[in-house]
């Protein structure tokens, strides 16, 4: 029984990630059928950030899918709930003033149903325990810490809608759903700092890695187009994806405990 699940789980996951990764790569090259998926007309850099935000979440559930860390489901399904009752309670309170640009109820119902669904995730996962128990580096706590504080205040900055906090003007609807987007991904690394075992904080870190590959290079060249009042955000935002990016890089790919390929066999005991 247990094994039917874990196959189904993975399966799904991998199905999953696939086709998030599809729809980054819709949005990062302007496909039109893609773009028609965001509510409202958009500028470019704003579909950028929405393809970082899918290769955000589909590279570790397609990691997820296929190492079998089905207990890393819970930092993704906590991140989830809240954005998504954000949203739902941001349209309950200010659906009227924009239905003529979404339609409120279809909206509303999946935003609510996405709740229910990550919760009973979160409750249906929460017995599982990881599959990879080694103990998280100290660097990479504290960075998490830092990590959470910054996207608390910028998601909470942008909810309230402020001029300048991101690095070019953003509608104020986009600026809402990037702000709640902001918070979810706060709890996300919140619950790493919490929960410091490498099954827990791997997924996250390659999920950093792939959003900041794809908004370092468009960032760089928005340094030459940036208007004045967003360049102290710009500079700021491509300084934290310079240092995720090697952070992650590093501890991914170069550190003789947590590398690729560095996994001790009494970690990867099938958990089911």
């Amino acid at each position: 029984m247990k094994t039917a699940f874990s196959l189904l789980a993975r399966t799904l996951l991998v199905i999953t990630g696939v086709i998030l990764l599809m729809l980054c790569a819709g949005f990062f090259f302007d496909l039109p059928e893609v773009l028609a998926l965001w509510p409202w007309p958009d500028g470019r850099l704003s579909y950028v950030f929405v393809a970082s935000i899918l290769a955000a979440i589909g590279a570790p559930v397609l990691w997820m899918g296929l190492s079998g860390e089905l207990a890393a489901m819970r930092g993704g399904a906590l991140d989830f709930t809240v954005t998504y009752s954000g949203l739902a309670v941001m349209l309950l309170l200010f659906g009227a003033s924009i239905s003529e640009m979404i339609s409120l109820k279809l909206f509303l119902t999946i935003a609510i149903i996405s709740v229910l669904f990550n919760m009973m995730l979160y409750l249906a996962v929460s017995n599982l325990p990881f599959r990879d128990k080694r103990p998280v580096p100290w660097l990479l706590r504290a960075s998490f810490i830092v990590f959470f504080l910054i996207l608390v205040g910028v998601g909470t900055a942008l909810i309230m809608r402020y001029e300048a906090i991101f690095p070019w003007p953003l509608k104020p609807q986009t600026s809402i759903v990037f702000g709640w987007i902001f918070l979810g991904a706060a709890t996300y690394f919140l619950y790493g700092f919490l929960k410091p075992v490498w099954g827990n904080v791997k997924g996250q870190l390659i999920g950093f890695l792939a959003y900041d590959l794809i908004l370092l290079a468009p960032f760089l060249q928005h340094l030459n187009t940036v208007k004045p009042e967003h360049q102290l955000s710009l500079y700021v935002y491509t300084s934290v994806l310079i240092y995720s990016a090697l952070l992650s890089l590093y501890f991914l790919f170069l550190h003789p405990s947590t590398r690729f390929g560095s996994e001790d066999i009494t970690y990867i005991d099938d958990a089911f």
